[in-house]
């Protein structure tokens, strides 16, 4: 267990480490029967006694997560190792296996000497069939390896998934996923400067901030580029690309800066990145907001009791640090002319943005939600507004949690 916990796999998978050593403390102690998840998320992960794993699905994702890790870890460094540890699925108990010896294994006596005609026959049938089984195997290696999004397939598409994701799967017309990829400066010493307050390159190069900072490099030539995206962008847009890639494969994947308004007509977009770099584009859209960006947060215009008025942005744990926790928009809108589909998963942390990916793309978090925003009507409305708050340590998020939604009308 400490060989697996100290490996490359694991060693900065903090959740998936505090996880295994908890199953592996319970397994040895002999409680692993006792275990459910509500246990785990009070005892391994500090939720609070109301904690409802019917809501809350921190437990299944990271039970998924450390699954993932340990096939990693056995297909790489533990490969000769003379145990393995799994977590099978739908189980919550880690089952120990010894690998078989295969030293000890008897080798098949493929001789012929001495054989009558009809039994070369049948080892020729024998080897003849053995290649076409291995040509079988190479072919679909193959074919995994030309189609790699086939491997999503791992997690099943639930009917809530599907319902979530039916506008961009479920259509002929072609998914952009659009990358927020903010305005940096740069100086002809290859000095790099952002103000991440401003995202317009006229308004920076007229900014106090920016006329110190280029006086200071010796008034250097400058010009705007937008080469960057954050790394919960990247996260993000690949996990798009590995679940929704079985059901969609006209995918794309554009610079938000880049976009068009041609393109939000002619294709579904998927938006990542923080509310101001799209702002502009969803406050033209054909519906009526009832959640809108302000100065520090979300402004939810109609709170009902019990919802908060304003969710901030991100509340980290310092100013150094990569712990937080942050409110994620999710808003699904229609296009500019009706036709086409537009989703927007905003925040002001790139950790927020993933962890509402991975929600939105994990079969039980969809459960939940959907079961949510059906209410008691059992109406799933076409186009919504959806209020996450997410948690993360590290930088990884490690807790997923349903806030408040909206359903939003054509204008």
């Amino acid at each position: 267990m400490e060989r697996v916990l100290r490996s490359s796999a694991l060693r900065n998978a903090h959740s998936s480490r505090r996880l295994l050593r908890y199953l592996a403390d319970r397994s040895i102690a002999g409680e692993i029967s006792q275990l459910k998840e509500y246990t785990i998320g009070v005892e391994a992960f500090h939720k609070p006694e109301d904690y409802d794993p019917r809501i809350d699905s921190t437990v299944r994702i990271q039970i998924g997560r450390l699954r993932h890790k340990l096939d990693e870890y056995y297909r790489g460094e533990g490969k000769d190792d003379a145990f393995v540890v799994s977590l099978p699925k739908g189980q919550l108990k880690l089952v120990f296996e010894e690998k078989p010896d295969r030293s000890k294994a008897v080798a098949p006596d493929l001789s012929v000497t001495e054989e009558s005609p009809k039994n070369l026959w049948r080892t020729a049938a024998f080897v003849l069939g053995t290649l076409l089984l291995l040509s079988l195997a190479a072919g679909m290696y193959a074919i995994g390896r030309a189609h790699p999004g086939q491997t999503a397939q791992a997690e099943p598409w639930t009917p809530e998934l599907a319902e979530l994701w039916h506008p961009f799967t479920g259509t002929n017309r072609p998914l952009l996923i659009a990358a927020g990829n903010p305005l940096f400066v740069q100086f002809e010493n290859k000095a790099i400067y952002r103000n991440p307050s401003i995202e317009n390159w006229e308004d920076l190069s007229k900014s106090p901030d920016f006329a110190a900072v280029s006086r200071s490099l010796g008034n250097r030539d400058s010009r705007p580029i937008h080469y960057y995206a954050a790394v919960g962008e990247v996260s993000a847009a690949f996990l798009i690309g590995q679940r929704l890639g079985p059901h969609q494969r006209n995918m794309s994947i554009v610079r938000s800066s880049q976009l068009q308004w041609q393109q939000l007509a002619d294709a579904n977009v998927l938006f990542l990145g923080p509310p101001r770099f799209f702002s502009d584009k969803l406050l033209n859209m054909p519906v009526s907001l009832e959640i809108t960006e302000a100065t520090d947060g979300f402004l939810n215009l109609h709170p009902r009791p019990g919802e908060p008025g304003l969710c901030r942005y991100r509340e980290p744990a310092g100013f150094l640090s990569e712990d937080g926790e942050a409110c994620v928009l999710v808003t699904h809108v229609a296009g500019p002319d009706g036709n086409s589909d537009v989703e927007t998963f905003a925040s002001n942390s790139t950790f927020g943005r993933v962890g509402a990916i991975n929600a939105f793309t994990d079969p039980a978090f969809a459960t939940s939600l959907v079961r949510h925003m059906r209410g008691a009507s059992g109406h799933f409305p076409r186009y919504f507004q959806v209020m996450l708050k997410v948690r993360y340590k590290g930088g990884v998020p490690t807790e997923t949690s349903y806030l408040l939604h909206r359903e939003v009308r054509p204008r």
